[in-house]
């Protein structure tokens, strides 16, 4: 399986926002992008709460991400879980490799920014509802 790295550069974000498929939930809100690497960021904004309360999301948000994209009994050979597959195969045709078959993806971008109930939430909550 291939390493996660940190999404960090403003134009990585802006790719994944404009050009990822976006899955919005109770608690979180997911971006998902083919891309050549294995990437992930987890978001959470001054409208989650104070310094203490945004730490608590981001928490709970990659221990999710941890359990749900690193769990091997669930994940694909090269590491890109099923359900993120079944995402990818309804972006639009020119995203991803030059193909358009996210199949020929190499890797996948991953961001997940917290909302304002994820506050109220348990991290098993959390985690149901990334999976």
């Amino acid at each position: 399986m291939a390493a996660w790295r940190s999404l960090t550069k403003k134009h990585e974000f802006h790719e994944v926002y404009e050009h990822g498929a976006k899955k919005v939930g109770r608690l979180l809100v997911v971006y998902l992008l083919p891309a050549d690497d294995m990437a992930r960021a987890v978001v959470a904004s001054k409208k989650v709460g104070n310094a203490v309360k945004r730490n608590r999301a981001k928490r709970l948000l990659r221990e999710a991400f941890r359990e749900v994209f690193h769990d091997g009994d669930r994940g694909l050979p090269d590491g890109r879980p099923e359900h993120a597959m079944g995402i990818l195969k309804r972006l639009p045709r020119d995203s991803g490799s030059e193909t358009g078959d996210p199949g020929a993806v190499k890797g996948l971008w991953v961001v997940l920014v917290a909302r304002r109930n994820i506050l109220e939430a348990g991290s098993r909550e959390v985690r149901e509802e990334l999976d």
